[in-house]
């Protein structure tokens, strides 16, 4: 059976369901991103949590001294496990830097003169 002509309000309504179907796309696409970014700060909030929580411990006396510390902050043990890990990488991840950095001064640092010859006297310049 062959279909008429398709009326004005067919495609009317078909434009408006369109309208809709990019306006919902859209909108998930933005609630995505908000939530991806949200998950990032909330991350790097428990990393620096985590990182205050391991000075506090490494200050305290003793293990009691550092769970009554914690006591008034009301953390589920699984939320103090995720800042103490976090808190953990992001020391290490620290630690690393500052050993590449010192490593990197140190080549440049002991590289011969004729490799640096903006640091040679005048009388010394190599031809």
């Amino acid at each position: 059976m062959m279909r008429g002509k398709t009326s004005a309000t067919e495609k009317q309504a078909a434009r408006r369901f369109g309208k809709f179907a990019r306006s919902v796309r859209r909108n998930l696409r933005q609630a995505h991103r908000i939530l991806e970014r949200a998950e990032q700060a909330a991350r790097l909030c428990y990393e620096k949590t985590g990182v205050a929580m391991l000075d506090a411990k490494a200050s305290s006396g003793s293990e009691e001294e550092f769970a009554a510390w914690l006591a008034p902050f009301g953390l589920s043990q699984d939320r103090l496990l995720q800042c103490l890990e976090l808190g953990q990488v992001a020391l290490d991840r620290r630690k690393a830097d500052a050993a590449e950095r010192e490593e990197s001064f140190r080549m440049i640092v002991k590289r011969p003169a004729q490799m640096r010859p903006f640091l040679l006297r005048a009388d010394e310049v190599i031809e």
